[in-house]
C-alpha cells in the first residue's frame, strides 16, 4: 500500500513516459492487453488526459502467442499508424517493438 498526500491504496496500473514539451496533436496513446489469443496493442493518435473511448477510435493490432509470428514493422506501421504522420513511424514503430518486448519480459 502507498500513500500519496491524503490517498493511500494498492497502485495496479501505471504511465511511463519521459516529459518531452509537445504540441497536443502529437501525444499518441498506447494500451497492451493480454487474451487468449496473445496480445492486443491499441493505439490512437489521440493522447492526452481526456482520451475518450479508447476501444472504439484505436487502431489494434493481436500479437499472437507465438512470437514467431511477430509483425514487421511495415505491418506495425501500416495497422497502428494510419493517422499518424509518416515521419515518426520509424521512431513510433521502435518504441512499440521496445514497449512490447517490456511487456512480454
Amino acid at each position: 500500500e502507498v500513500q500519496v498526500e491524503h490517498t493511500a491504496g494498492v497502485l495496479r496500473q501505471f504511465l511511463v513516459e519521459p516529459f518531452v514539451p509537445h504540441p497536443q496533436d502529437t501525444e499518441y496513446y498506447i494500451n497492451i492487453n493480454s487474451v487468449r489469443d496473445g496480445d492486443w496493442i491499441l493505439f490512437t493518435h489521440e493522447g492526452g488526459v481526456d482520451v475518450g473511448d479508447v476501444d472504439a477510435k484505436a487502431e489494434k493490432l493481436l500479437i499472437p502467442v507465438d512470437l514467431t509470428q511477430y509483425p514487421s514493422n511495415e505491418e506495425i506501421a501500416s495497422t497502428l499508424l494510419k493517422k499518424v504522420p509518416e515521419g515518426v513511424h520509424n521512431v513510433l514503430v521502435d518504441f512499440i517493438t521496445r514497449l512490447y518486448a517490456v511487456y512480454v519480459d
